[in-house]
C-alpha cells in the first residue's frame, strides 16, 4: 500500500517511513506548499491542510502538524511553534520561561484522506524543558526543541537518544500506528490497495 505524505520536513518523512514501512505501508514524499492557519487546534490545522490537498485533486494523502505547548502559557506556542521559534530563538524561549514552570508537551496530529474518507488522530509527549544558556544548545535540524526537551520518565533530551529510544516517547509514532490500523481496516479484502 502506498501512502503519499505531504510534508517538506525530511525528518518527519523518515520517521513515517520507519514506523509505517514494517506495517506494509510505503510512504511517498509529496512536496506541496500548503498554507498553515494561525489559529485553532493542531488537529484543526491538519484538517485544513487536508482540505487544501483535496481541492488540488488528490484522493489519497497524509498530512501532519505538531507543536510544543508550555504549561506556563495556555495554548502557547502550539500551532505557532515554528513561527515563534523563528522569531525569538532559544534566547527568547529561555526568557519566556525564566521563573516559570518548565513543564511542556509536544502535541501532534496526522490527518488522512483515503478515497473520500477523512480521519485525524492526535497524541502527546509530556515532559519538561531544560534550563540552559542558549549558546550551549546544539540545534537539531528540523526539530529545534529536541535539544532542550526531556520526555517524562527520562533524564536525557530527545537529541541525546537513539532513533529507537525516541520512538518509545514519540507522539508521532503513536499517531502513525493509529493511521496504520485505520488504513488496514479500509484495505482488507481488496488485496493491494489502489494507487
Amino acid at each position: 500500500m502506498i501512502l503519499p505524505f505531504a510534508t517538506q520536513n525530511e525528518g518527519k518523512l523518515n520517521e513515517a517511513r520507519e514506523i509505517l514501512g514494517p506495517l506494509g505501508i510505503e510512504v511517498e514524499s509529496m512536496n506541496l506548499d500548503l498554507a498553515e492557519p494561525d489559529r485553532g487546534t493542531i488537529e484543526a490545522v491538519t484538517m485544513e491542510k487536508l482540505r487544501q490537498v483535496r481541492e488540488m485533486g488528490f484522493s489519497r494523502v497524509m498530512v501532519d502538524d505538531a507543536g510544543i505547548f508550555f504549561a506556563a502559557y495556555p495554548h502557547f506556542p502550539g500551532i505557532l511553534t515554528k513561527r515563534v521559534f523563528q522569531g525569538i530563538g532559544y534566547k527568547g524561549i529561555m526568557k519566556l520561561l525564566d521563573g516559570e514552570t518548565r513543564k511542556a508537551w509536544f502535541e501532534g496530529a496526522v490527518a488522512v484522506l483515503w478515497d473520500g474518507e477523512t480521519v485525524a488522530f492526535s497524541a502527546q509527549t509530556p515532559g519538561r524543558l531544560l534550563k540552559t544558556s542558549p549558546d550551549r544548545i546544539q540545534p537539531e535540524p528540523g526539530f529545534p526543541f529536541n535539544s532542550i526537551f526531556i520526555p517524562h520518565g527520562d533524564h536525557r533530551t530527545l537529541s541525546e537518544m537513539s532513533a529507537e529510544e525516541r520512538a518509545h516517547y514519540s507522539y508521532r509514532g503513536k499517531v502513525l500506528k493509529q493511521v496504520a490500523r485505520w488504513l488496514s481496516e479500509r484495505t482488507e479484502g481488496d488485496g493491494a490497495a489502489r494507487k
